[in-house]
């Protein structure tokens, strides 16, 4: 039984440096995905100026699908951009329905990355902070005071990075996926709907 304990101190103790190594790195990746959604909110109203007009089009009797193709074109960022390289990868009108499948799954690729940061950063921030817990019990029941205040400032640190970085990506994703929500109504609403109501007059 004292050659498992030890086996499994010996374990908590060879993870806890990968375990900060995690946490710096999802740091860096926050703070690089923190920067994109910068980018993205200052691109924001050049977004909805394009998915506006595009909306107007459709609403006109006599637009077609080459007008809404080239006010996509038109579009320097967001959905609208991503919508016109997927159109030109499947350039038929009948594969528009492809199109936002695929634009869909981009989005929720993107949201992904953020939702797995929202759910490991606590657990890592969990996980340094028990490891170094180990060390300071021992480092308290001897008397060495200068150990014992380094692991605890080692726990409490990382438990502060790794909720923060829930916090931060949590919110991240909260923004953006109500961006897109919008974004993506609206392009169904201009690529699909006045198809599929044509068509039903039709038959």
């Amino acid at each position: 039984m004292p050659l498992l304990e030890e086996a499994l101190y010996r374990l908590s103790n060879v993870l806890l440096g990968p375990v900060l190594l995690t946490v710096l790195g999802l740091a860096v990746w926050t703070l690089a995905l923190a920067g994109g959604l910068l980018r993205e909110w200052l691109g924001r109203k050049a977004v909805r100026r394009t998915l506006d007009e595009l909306r107007r089009i459709a609403a006109g009797s006599a637009h077609s699908d080459e007008d809404l193709l080239q006010c996509l074109a038109a579009g320097r960022s967001g959905l609208p951009v991503r919508m016109h390289a997927l159109v030109r990868t499947w350039p038929s009108e009948r594969d528009r329905a492809k199109c936002l499948e695929d634009l869909e799954l981009e989005t929720a690729a993107r949201l992904a990355r953020l939702g797995w940061i929202t759910r490991i950063a606590p657990m890592l921030g969990l996980m340094g902070t028990l490891i170094p817990l180990g060390p300071a019990l021992q480092a308290l029941s001897s008397g060495d005071i200068a150990r014992l205040s380094s692991n605890l400032v080692v726990a409490f640190t990382t438990t502060v990075v790794g909720v923060f970085l829930g916090c931060a990506a949590f919110s991240m994703s909260l923004l953006r996926k109500s961006w897109y929500e919008r974004d993506l109504s609206d392009l169904e609403h201009v690529f699909l709907h006045p198809r599929s109501l044509y068509v039903a007059t039709k038959t």
